[in-house]
């Protein structure tokens, strides 16, 4: 006789218990304002760094590029005290399609975004262009098709003492709770650190990083939620079938302890970019907390080195050398 059902019908298996409790776990809603930040906590850590790294102060013209989903463009206004009005540009736009096997292919939407608005601003002449003090890249550098021709449009439209800067959030060194299939997705679809930094400096750009700890404290259902809502927006290349099983690898993993309060970091990428300001005029690329270092150019350089006696009767100088074709002793 065939059953319907496998293992005893008491105690029901641990399976079927897991099974039947996923039914129930109901995932509450929360507002857009609440749903797409980290806390209060995170963003003055945030702002802080900011502060930092931009130096952004209250008469400065600023431009935030970065996504509609967890934009902090009308914070910063407020939490700095800008006088000027900011200009919010989407970084970019891609098109998701769920193929057969439950997987989100991404296409990109060419001529939209952050790289044609600076584009066309760099053939406008210098007089006409939009001109920005401060530029702040946020979660945005995965959009760009190409990167180098994008920093170089944006240095034509800022002023003299003007300074970029990018917040990247770098899969390798990712400390957010996120489940396995993520992790390794983000990493295989994202641009490497190392070459944000090398188009940078390609551009003669001074480029400055540095990589700061943010702290997270949260209920875990809101985080839940978050990933439910494809935050942070690298999330949005998972389908919805593979972030119901995300959730449930973190519920019965690493977010299975009591308590419903969940405490980690968000490591994030800090990159400060001005015009390099060399006396060589070439670019120059250090930790933010490390000292100067100028590099010399490509050219034919002179070098010394004390020598001692016993290596001193085997090196020929000019002098020895006509010695020698004069029939003298060349080692005397």
């Amino acid at each position: 006789m065939a059953y319907s059902f496998l293992g005893p019908e008491s105690p029901r298996p641990f399976s079927v218990i897991s099974e039947s409790y996923q039914h129930k776990f109901i995932l509450p809603k929360f507002p857009d304002i609440d749903m797409y930040c980290f806390g209060e906590e995170y963003e003055n850590k945030l702002f802080e760094f900011i502060h930092k790294y931009l130096d952004l102060e209250t008469m400065d013209r600023l431009c935030y590029v970065g996504d509609v989903k967890g934009s902090i463009a009308d914070k910063l206004k407020e939490r700095f005290c800008l006088i000027e009005p900011i200009l919010t540009i989407i970084p970019g736009h891609y098109s998701y399609v769920e193929t057969d096997t439950q997987k989100m292919l991404s296409i990109r939407i060419a001529h939209v975004g952050a790289e044609e608005y600076f584009r066309s601003q760099a053939l406008l002449k210098p007089e006409k262009r939009q001109i920005f003090d401060k530029i702040i890249l946020k979660d945005a550098i995965r959009y760009f098709q190409n990167p180098t021709e994008l920093y170089e449009n944006m240095m034509k439209c800022m002023s003299k003492d003007s300074r970029l800067l990018i917040v990247h959030r770098p899969s390798n060194v990712n400390t957010l709770p996120i489940f396995r299939n993520a992790k390794q997705r983000l990493e295989n679809n994202e641009t490497p650190y190392t070459d944000i930094i090398k188009d940078l400096h390609t551009c003669n750009l001074d480029v400055q990083w540095e990589i700061e700890a943010l702290p997270v404290l949260m209920p875990k259902r809101k985080w839940f939620s978050m990933l439910r809502g494809k935050f942070p927006p690298q999330i949005e290349i998972m389908s919805d079938s593979e972030i119901v099983s995300g959730v449930r690898e973190l519920t019965e993993g690493i977010l299975k302890y009591e308590g419903e309060m969940v405490e980690f970091t968000d490591r994030l990428l800090f990159i400060t970019v001005t015009p390099t300001r060399t006396k060589s005029g070439m670019a120059k690329v250090k930790r933010f907390s490390a000292p100067d270092y100028e590099s010399y150019q490509a050219a034919n350089l002179k070098y010394s080195m004390a020598v001692t006696p016993e290596l001193r009767q085997y090196v020929v100088t000019p002098g020895r050398e006509a010695k020698k074709e004069s029939g003298g002793f060349p080692w005397g």
